[in-house]
């Protein structure tokens, strides 16, 4: 019976003889043992895909379509029609330095005066109560804080954003049936802003914000055609949290603001 040590011994040489023949082989042949490379290649196409794949998801994403272009139609005047019921068009323009919300239609601003100009925010030290008020993604008992390991990215005070798409919604649609279409508002992205920043502008665009520190339970009931919930005796339906623009007066506190989000790099 052979011990361990010989048992090592006679398989370092099989090795040895096979390495030798395959050595002479690719001597005699004058070609070279490709495998060895080709896993390697492999290997590193695997992980380069990886990489890319990883970045696309989580890298910035670019909301920009082309420069020029019209509104649209929904956004758009029409002259037979008083000025009090036309679509008023909404916009919102989000730059690196600011926001600014203003209309098409004249009715809430217009861009070269628009309703509502927001400076930048976010720096150390500012108020917050949530990471994504602040440069840094940091916020530590309602305040900013400086993170090294974060690159501070463009933050914005969507508090005062809200604040004027409540106004506009209360003054215009409170109590009324307000139409599908009135839902929408244009979003203008510059290319350098960071896809993080236009998440958060979205969000206010979306449903009335609590006040600073509330802590807010329930999302806003958003508008919806279903025609289900239109066969309802309930145009409300709390579970899906949505409700029949046909049939429920509008409530800005606990309504949907401007959902319908229409991205857009620029208009004539």
């Amino acid at each position: 019976m052979l011990s361990a040590q010989q048992v090592r011994s006679k398989t370092r040489l099989a090795v040895r003889r096979r390495e030798d023949a395959i050595e002479s082989d690719e001597t005699e042949s004058s070609e070279l043992n490709l495998i060895p490379y080709l896993d390697i290649v492999t290997n590193l196409m695997l992980f380069l895909l990886a990489s890319v794949t990883a970045s696309i998801i989580f890298g910035q994403i670019n909301t920009t379509l082309p420069d020029q272009g019209a509104p649209p139609k929904t956004q758009q005047n029409d002259p037979n029609k008083k000025p009090d019921e036309q679509a008023l068009g909404l916009a919102i323009a989000v730059t690196k330095d600011d926001i600014r919300l203003f209309s098409f239609s004249g009715l809430e601003g217009t861009l070269k005066a628009p309703k509502l100009i927001v400076a930048r925010t976010g720096g150390t030290n500012a108020d917050c109560d949530g990471n994504f008020q602040c440069e840094t993604n940091t916020c530590v008992k309602q305040k900013c804080v400086f993170n090294k390991d974060v690159i501070p990215t463009p933050v914005f005070d969507y508090r005062q954003l809200n604040a004027a798409l409540v106004q506009i919604a209360d003054t215009r649609f409170k109590g009324s049936m307000r139409k599908a279409e009135s839902y929408q508002a244009v979003l203008m992205a510059d290319p350098s802003v960071p896809y993080g920043t236009l998440i958060s502008v979205i969000s206010a665009m979306r449903c009335k914000m609590p006040a600073f520190g509330e802590k807010k339970v329930k999302t806003c009931l958003l508008p919806t055609a279903d025609e289900k919930l239109k066969k309802n005796p309930n145009p409300i339906d709390d579970k899906a949290r949505l409700y029949d623009t046909d049939r429920a007066p509008y409530d800005v506190n606990t309504m949907a603001l401007f959902p319908d989000v229409v991205f857009s790099g620029g208009f004539r």
